[in-house]
């Protein structure tokens, strides 16, 4: 007789495997359940996370509003010191000069700046262009 061969004890364990097994799958399973029922059951709660959520949205409107009329505030200002010209700071006079295109040693040179400091301001450009 050729065949498989299984005694009582190896029954035995694959039969405890296969109990601990579904055990497992019907605790994992209540869990979920009484999970979801726990979010389902108390409609203040649900009501609750509403609020805030709206309340959230709300805010972050207003932040968004805020930071348009910010960014809309720094470009006419960034404009009125372009054209004041004697009292540009070197730094946005580099910015001016990296975003004419000049190359960092010009720009190091023509506004008293370091090199490493004109390689970046040239290599933020570059960046932002790139984008």
């Amino acid at each position: 007789m050729n065949g498989i061969v299984i005694t009582w004890v190896q029954l035995l364990y694959i039969s405890l495997i296969l109990i601990l097994f579904y055990v497992a799958e019907l605790l994992l399973f209540m869990r979920k359940a009484s999970m979801h029922r726990g979010l389902g059951q108390n409609p203040q709660e649900m009501d609750k996370l509403r609020n805030e959520i709206a309340q959230l949205r709300f805010e972050m409107d207003a932040l968004k509003l805020r930071l348009a009329a910010s960014q809309t505030q720094w470009t006419s200002s960034s404009a009125e010191l372009v054209m004041e010209g004697d009292q540009e700071s070197p730094y946005s006079h580099a910015i001016r000069l990296a975003k004419l295109g000049a190359d960092s040693n010009s720009v190091a040179h023509q506004c008293g700046i370091s090199r490493g400091e004109a390689d970046l301001i040239v290599a933020l450009y570059r960046s932002s262009t790139q984008r």
